[in-house]
């Protein structure tokens, strides 16, 4: 056979091996897709970073007892009784100044500490998952005088007019009792000790400038006007504002004599849940020996 008669055969065996080269370029591609898609499909899914806040403390300060009509007096010091002709226009004066919303007036002014939010990791932290926590140590074990999610604690002076449906109230903090009425701090709104007052009304999210108001006892009582005429239980003997005996307000004295002896916490409960802080109440005011 001649070289020209076996050509054919030699062009076949190349057309075969291009064909074979082709195809198998086709299935490589092909793996290559599937494999893609199953590496995507199989993808792990890694887990959010935990939220994280930034805090400044503001200590020394003072702020009126809104959301308290008890201590508010619209015309400042007064003594007793009033003469008949003033307690009209007085009661008149009172219902347009200090009952909430309308807190323009002349309120008791208490020591206070703010717990101001300098940072946030992300914008979309509600104020319903953000647990505060206020809890006392003594010999018994730790109590919690006061436990809410800062939308239930939020006050906005001069526009809210009622608490959250689901305010907290106060219990004991320790072995501590205010006195009073109503069995000193028990059973009373979270306001006597503080207040969460957002940047802006309604807030839902967490924002920078978004201030917790602690109300302080160190170093005495505060004053207080311990009444209202016509309204609530006055003495008969004429007094000018007296110390803070009709009603509780503030962290105790003891929690500034210890370092241990009350903790705030404020705890992220969605996912994941973290602590965002622990703040020892002893460090936002200096002791004064109260």
């Amino acid at each position: 056979m001649t070289p020209a008669m076996r050509r054919p055969r030699h062009w076949t065996r190349a057309r075969r091996r291009g064909i074979a080269e082709i195809l198998g370029a086709v299935l490589l591609v092909g793996l290559t897709l599937i494999a893609g898609i199953l590496l995507w499909s199989f993808r792990i899914n890694t887990p959010a970073s935990p939220p994280s806040v930034g805090l400044a403390i503001r200590s020394g300060g003072s702020n009126p007892v809104w959301g308290d009509p008890t201590d508010c007096q619209p015309r400042g010091d007064w003594s007793y009784p009033l003469p008949a002709p003033e307690l009209s226009a007085w009661r008149t004066d009172w219902q347009a100044q200090c009952r909430p919303p309308n807190v323009s007036g002349n309120f008791s002014l208490l020591n206070t500490s703010e717990i101001i939010i300098s940072q946030v990791s992300a914008t979309n932290f509600l104020l319903s998952d953000i647990v505060f926590s206020f809890v006392c140590n003594n010999v018994t074990g730790a109590t919690t005088l006061v436990q809410g999610t800062l939308d239930s604690m939020s006050w906005y002076p001069g526009a809210t007019s009622a608490p959250a449906a689901d305010a907290p109230l106060l219990g004991y903090c320790g072995n501590f009792d205010a006195g009073g009425f109503h069995n000193g701090a028990f059973g009373t709104l979270y306001n006597r000790l503080g207040m969460f007052v957002p940047v802006s009304q309604d807030a839902q999210y967490l924002q920078v400038g978004d201030t917790y108001i602690l109300y302080i006892h160190n170093g005495g009582w505060p004053l207080d006007y311990g009444c209202v005429v016509g309204i609530y239980p006055c003495p008969s003997s004429g007094l000018s504002p007296i110390l803070d005996a009709d009603d509780y307000h503030g962290a105790p004295p003891w929690c500034f004599t210890t370092p241990s002896a009350c903790t705030i916490y404020l705890t992220y409960t969605g996912t994941p849940q973290t602590t965002l802080a622990t703040i020892p109440v002893y460090t936002l005011a200096p002791p004064t020996g109260a």
